[in-house]
């Protein structure tokens, strides 16, 4: 891969659009935009609108879970590696609450990268703050 850095950012680009555009559950982060990618760093941003929101009009606490999974995923794929792998562990943190209207950025970095083991961090972040909404942590298994 030129630059040892896995997908190049717009192969990440069009593989992150392949998964929102499916039929599937990954369609929930259709509005998902990508803003940069270095190697096992990715960044995104998304608008909370309602459709991304619980009973009390705030981020939903599965589609946060879901973000987490997602672009800690896109971040092993700008890896020299570049392997998805499959989850075997992630928890989350949720600190502060996303309303309507705001802007969150998804930051994930991969922590280490082993030979059969990943392990990522993902802080989201309320852009115009860069308050703490949500960190959650993952762990992928990666094959030999």
């Amino acid at each position: 891969m030129p630059g040892g850095t896995g997908l190049a950012a717009e192969g990440l680009r069009e593989a992150m659009r392949y998964m929102v555009e499916s039929q599937g559950f990954d369609r929930v982060l259709r509005k998902i935009k990508l803003l940069s990618a270095t190697p096992g760093k990715v960044v995104c941003e998304l608008k909370v609108e309602e459709e991304h929101t619980n009973r009390g009009g705030t981020l939903h606490g599965g589609l946060t879970a879901t973000l987490v999974d997602v672009v800690s995923t896109a971040a092993l794929l700008h890896t020299e590696r570049a392997a998805p792998g499959v989850s075997v562990d992630m928890n989350i943190t949720y600190t502060s609450a996303a309303k309507i209207g705001e802007e969150v950025l998804i930051t994930a970095q991969i922590l280490k990268q082993g030979r059969n083991i990943a392990f990522a961090t993902v802080d989201l972040t309320n852009k115009a703050t860069g308050k703490l909404i949500a960190q959650g942590r993952h762990t992928k298994y990666l094959g030999n």
